[in-house]
């Protein structure tokens, strides 16, 4: 007779035993399974907080040790009315800086998402009807907004964190020149369209202010801000978002009429995945095209680290868990599985005496204890899938509560990006985790689950089968 045949009809004969090891099969393999569903949950939850959140890092102008920072007084002993005292007025600037070229090579680094880059100018546009602001400023900036120089709007920051969308027309690129984009708002109160033109002047120096040539840009695009001012808050007419404008890096520069700078001072980066931040900074800064006696970089991943913090907290303790239930399972399988080889001694020796080897005999007790499995474990998906997405909440909820009070006064709550802040979306963590049992968790867990029955059966049998066919018999009398 077969050894699966002989497991058959021992599993079917024995129904006590076989109910009462189906029962605890499918118990363990509920843990195991629930366990393993949460673990790949939570993987999969911190891969796409990596991929919504990213990474960022700055590189700018390393002001105290560049070689390349010139430091011009002036105004030298310049007195002061008011206090009554002596000063110097300084311009600090660098020689070496980030050029468009340079920006495009950062970004064709494997793993960097996007570079965004601005030169602002505080330009005058007096045809212009701006958005007033709360708090009054000085005649000569009532009709004076804020001008950010570009490689591309695709890119800023403004754009990429969804505080402002383009609706019509389109971005600014590196190749244009003379171009803005500026709110669908603005547009509005002043009757303009794509196509149009708006007239700025360059600055004059001996003025003081933008009274130079006259100076046309054609607008390409239109943007509406997703977030405006709270009320109540203080904002001045220049700072109002409605009122922004966006201009290719040349043509703000040319307005302000600057000799000294030509690119950028400071990039701000965003990578794909925050985990290989360390590869991509090395990978910049090997870039030969950037002379790095002039900058230096700052990494930012402390969003990302405090919004992951739950779920890798959750992820260590549920590999953690996972370990002690299999060891446990085994154990215990272990355990029962010897003393009911115990009981069997008689069975035992008589296979020994007609024959039958102690391999086939061990073979016969993994056959019943496989046989009852494959049913507990098929049985355990639907078990497991029904509990697995209220543990995998709750032991979340607990790893929140654990961060949140480690970190509850450093918790970001908010974004700075230019003169405004951006309430943070909500966490990925913040609605919990999808749980449910993937088919490829169900066939990995056939393969642990496998093992500990091959471990648990090899430990029962070993102290039978250390007996030779005499000392059982004796046993048996």
């Amino acid at each position: 007779m077969s050894i699966i045949k002989r497991a058959f009809l021992y599993v079917a004969r024995k129904r006590g035993k076989t109910i009462l090891l189906f029962a605890i099969l499918l118990i363990m393999a509920t843990f195991v399974l629930t366990g393993l569903s949460i673990w790949k949950a939570s993987e999969a939850a911190q891969l796409n907080l990596r991929q919504s959140l990213g990474g960022k890092f700055d590189i700018y102008v390393d002001w105290e040790n560049s070689p390349y920072v010139v430091k011009e007084i002036i105004k030298d002993n310049e007195f002061d009315e008011e206090t009554g005292k002596t000063s110097n007025s300084f311009l600090i600037y660098s020689t070496v800086q980030l050029t468009p070229e340079e920006i495009a090579a950062i970004n064709s680094v494997p793993g960097v998402k996007y570079s965004s880059a601005r030169y602002d100018v505080l330009a005058r546009f007096d045809n212009l009807s701006l958005f007033p602001g709360t708090v009054s400023v000085a005649e000569n900036l009532q009709h004076r907004t804020k001008v950010f120089g570009v490689c591309g709007t695709e890119t800023d920051e403004l754009f990429t964190t969804g505080t402002l969308t383009l609706t019509e027309g389109r971005h600014i690129t590196s190749e244009d020149q003379s171009v803005a984009i500026i709110s669908g708002d603005l547009a509005e109160k002043n009757e303009l369209h794509i196509g149009d033109y708006i007239t700025t002047h360059i600055y004059n120096p001996e003025d003081d202010d933008f009274t130079g040539e006259e100076m046309q840009v054609q607008i390409i695009g239109l943007f509406t801000p997703n977030v405006t001012e709270q009320l109540g808050e203080t904002v001045t007419t220049f700072d109002k978002i409605q009122n922004r404008i966006f201009m290719d890096l040349q043509t703000s520069i040319k307005i302000n009429n600057d000799e000294i700078n030509y690119g950028f001072s400071a990039v701000n980066v965003t990578i794909d995945d925050p985990q290989n931040m360390k590869q991509v900074v090395s990978a910049v800064k090997n870039l030969p095209v950037i002379d790095w006696n002039a900058f230096t970089i700052e990494i930012d991943n402390e969003v990302y680290e405090k919004a992951a913090a739950p779920l890798t907290t959750l992820n260590e303790l549920v590999v953690t868990l996972l370990v002690v239930i299999i060891v446990v399972s085994a154990i215990i399988l272990a355990l029962i599985l010897t003393l009911w080889t115990k009981t069997r001694i008689h069975e035992i020796g008589v296979f020994l005496s007609v024959g039958i080897w102690k391999s086939a005999v061990i073979g016969q007790y993994l056959t019943e204890v496989l046989l009852i499995a494959v049913f507990a474990f098929g049985l355990s998906y639907f078990t497991s899938d029904a509990v697995a997405g209220q543990i995998g909440n709750h032991l979340l909820e607990q790893s929140v509560q654990v961060e949140q009070e480690d970190n509850s006064s450093s918790t970001p709550s908010a974004v700075d990006v230019g003169a405004d802040t951006l309430i943070q979306k909500p966490l990925p963590t913040e609605n919990g985790i999808q749980v449910s049992v993937e088919p490829d968790s169900l066939a990995l867990f056939y393969l642990i689950g496998f093992a500990i029955i091959i471990v648990a059966v090899s430990i029962s049998s070993i102290t039978v089968m250390r007996l030779k066919p005499r000392e059982i018999l004796s046993k048996m009398s």
